[in-house]
């Protein structure tokens, strides 16, 4: 367990902790941080790669949950019409349908939790660890977004951990990192599609 923490800790130090976007590019350097780490630490401790997914009944309930909660997300942000901090984002499509999905998933699913059901065992318990360890990486927005978000990114903080649990749940029932990626990719495509239509 000391070695989650420390790897934990080390995720966050570089993640938060250096001026990403100070570095001239397109994208963020920390998404290439976060594939560096994924992979270093996959490969340090030998954590099974798994990308085969066959989707059956109970998987198409995993991206029935995913999308439900995704469009009660969006329903409460327009119903209490908060300020979502989206448009700031430039190159949007490719941090929210690419990035996002596939780097979050591989940092937190396939690392963190891999990592914990190798070493600790517990897999219910180590799925609501690490969806809250992801609930709170998106409290960063607090660092770089204008104070008038702070009310989206409370709410962000509490779908982000729901989504966790069912990207967690997915990948302890399916055995394969695809299954998150797909349920987060389709949650996020929902909020994409809702920004579009002017929703949210």
């Amino acid at each position: 367990m000391i070695g989650f923490f420390l790897l934990v800790s080390i995720y966050f130090a570089f993640s938060w902790g250096l001026p990403w976007h100070k570095l001239p590019s397109m994208i963020s350097f920390s998404y290439i941080f976060d594939l560096l780490f994924a992979l270093g630490v996959s490969f340090f401790f030998r954590l099974p790669w798994l990308f085969k997914w066959q989707i059956n009944k109970q998987g198409l309930k995993a991206i029935a949950e995913g999308l439900l909660l995704a469009v009660s997300s969006i329903f409460a942000i327009w119903y209490l019409d908060i300020e979502t901090p989206f448009r700031l984002v430039s190159g949007l499509e490719w941090h929210l349908l690419i990035f996002a999905p596939i780097l979050e998933e591989l940092v937190f699913r396939q690392t963190f939790q891999r990592f914990l059901v190798t070493q600790v065992g517990g897999k219910y318990v180590t799925s609501m660890l690490v969806a809250s360890i992801f609930a709170f990486s998106h409290l960063v927005g607090l660092k770089v977004l204008p104070v008038d978000y702070v009310p989206f990114i409370g709410f962000q903080v509490f779908y982000t951990f729901v989504l966790g649990l069912i990207c967690g749940q997915a990948m302890l029932r399916f055995h394969s990192v695809i299954a998150p990626i797909v349920i987060h990719f389709l949650f996020n495509l929902t909020f994409y599609i809702a920004l579009q239509l002017d929703i949210i």
